[in-house]
């Protein structure tokens, strides 16, 4: 009998040292599934956040939207034309390959060639050479100074790939396979579900917390909430219902995180497409529209009316300017007949259906219709949404964009001509903007570049080619076991220092 106890003793310790330690799994939920996890290809922020987690860039930004190194762990300028970057040693792809300088080179060309069709592609216009010196070290001349050279690297777009791995997937590349050096290694993507990613042990910083990330597109904001109430998800890392946050913000079972937001939520206007060609007819469309009480009965005062193009937190937003086109429908009224539409005119505004944009979109439709422009509204699926208004849509389109850190990259590629086809969704052409864009990206004193983009500023709202709407305060809500989440102000948040507790 003792020996049959000493046995079953034994065989219960074993039992308990051989259980499995405790499996983390992050689920979070977005508003839209994503469109791919081919970082070159894409220009929405659903992808851009699962693109963070997977892949690495030359530099990267903290919290705090600083330049700080990634693969890159320093670099330098010997002239003002020439970068020469010392990359990490000892790092692998996911895949298993290393990591050198020629996939750098590889990445950076593949975003530049016009094939690539790559959003991205802004990012680099400037660059004119692109030289391994060794495995470790890597050469990049501009065609003249490009002052926002760095941040412009620590965009999603111009993650590094591996070209084996991009090579060997081939068309499946970005929906079936996605190989990066980043902390978490892709692992399924059920369209209109879920992506599920899972950690890298080979990671160059060392293993993240998290075992599994999953990340659900969940457009509903009240589906979200109740998810995360149910406990079917842990985090909701942005676009948390306005409408709910002051509730949840006094539940102590769920933490609440709030930043002002790099993104401007704006309403875009196809300027190849008649009326919109036409100043008056976008400038009366702008002073047509309440932006404050769309403030006010959709975001819940979570934001104010956009002052221009700029965020105010991105580096040469011009502090100096007020909101951008007061309400003031008689003046609207007043321009719309002076460019020959007094009886006003037909139009769509095409929106996803995220509860903000579909409502905010609702009320502009109402605004215009008090000075005589009948708007309908047609909802899309968010990747229709985006790759219809990069090829030209047929009328009016909400929309937001982000940027970098920096005035170039919250300018340049919305406005640029450079960018018809891609991120300038308006089709707007100004030789005189290029011209100042361009100056303010060779313009190396900081100050300088602050008054060039100063006059950019002014110019596009002069040109309107959208309806400036609101500047956003970012939200985000969590269970109280999700620890060492920061939401940035970019509104990609990465996700290696986070924990969970029991």
């Amino acid at each position: 009998m003792k020996k049959f106890r000493s046995v079953l003793l034994a065989l219960l310790l074993i039992g308990v040292f051989c259980l499995p330690a405790f499996a983390s799994e992050l689920r979070l939920a977005q508003v839209a599934d994503i469109s791919s996890l081919d970082p070159h290809r894409v220009s929405d922020i659903y992808s851009a956040n699962v693109i963070r987690q997977v892949y690495s860039n030359l530099v990267q930004v903290n919290e705090n939207m600083e330049i700080v190194p990634d693969l890159a762990e320093s670099w330098e300028n010997p002239d003002d034309l020439t970068w020469i970057f010392h990359l990490r040693k000892g790092v692998k792809f996911h895949n298993g390959e290393p990591f050198t300088a020629a996939d750098v080179k590889f990445s950076m060309e593949r975003i530049k060639d016009p094939k690539t069709a790559s959003p991205g592609a802004t990012h680099l216009k400037e660059v004119q050479s692109i030289e391994v010196l060794d495995d470790n070290t890597l050469k990049l001349v501009t065609k003249r100074p490009y002052a926002p050279m760095l941040m412009s690297l620590t965009r999603y777009e111009t993650s590094i790939l591996n070209e084996k791995a991009v090579t060997e997937a081939g068309a499946d590349y970005g929906s079936k396979a996605a190989v990066g050096t980043g902390p978490f290694k892709f692992v399924s993507w059920s369209r209109g579900d879920k992506v599920t990613l899972e950690k890298f042990d080979g990671y160059f910083r060392g293993p993240a917390s998290i075992d599994t990330v999953i990340y659900r597109g969940i457009p509903e904001d009240a589906t979200r909430l109740v998810e995360l109430e149910s406990g079917g998800i842990d985090l909701i890392p942005g676009n948390f219902p306005y409408q709910e946050f002051a509730n949840i913000k006094q539940n102590d079972k769920y933490l609440t995180y709030m930043t002002p937001a790099m993104s401007t939520l704006y309403m875009g206007l196809n300027t190849e497409v008649k009326p919109f060609g036409d100043k008056k007819v976008r400038q009366a469309m702008n002073y047509a529209i309440d932006k404050q009480a769309i403030v006010d009965a959709i975001y819940f005062g979570f934001g104010a009316p956009s002052k221009g193009p700029l965020s105010p937190v991105i580096w040469g937003a011009d502090p100096s300017r007020q909101p951008a086109y007061p309400y003031d429908p008689e003046k609207a009224k007043a321009l719309l007949k002076e460019a020959g539409y007094a009886d006003g005119f037909d139009m769509t505004i095409y929106s996803d259906n995220r509860t903000e944009r579909r409502s905010a979109a609702e009320l502009i439709q109402a605004f215009l219709s008090e000075v005589g422009v009948r708007a309908k509204i047609e909802i899309m699926e968010w990747s229709a949404l985006l790759s219809t208004s990069a090829k030209g849509i047929d009328g009016a389109f909400m929309l937001g964009w982000t940027g970098t850190g920096d005035a170039d990259g919250g300018l340049t590629p919305l406005y640029h001509s450079f960018n018809i086809g891609a991120s300038n969704r308006f089709r707007y052409k100004n030789p005189e903007l290029d011209a100042m864009l361009e100056k303010g990206t060779a313009t190396l004193d900081q100050e300088a570049r602050k008054k060039v983009y100063a006059e950019a500023q002014e110019l596009i709202v002069q040109e309107c080619p959208l309806v400036f709407m609101i500047s956003q305060e970012l939200l985000a809500a969590s269970t109280k076991n999700v620890k060492g989440f920061l939401l940035y102000p970019n509104m990609i948040s990465p996700l290696y220092a986070v924990t969970l507790t029991k």
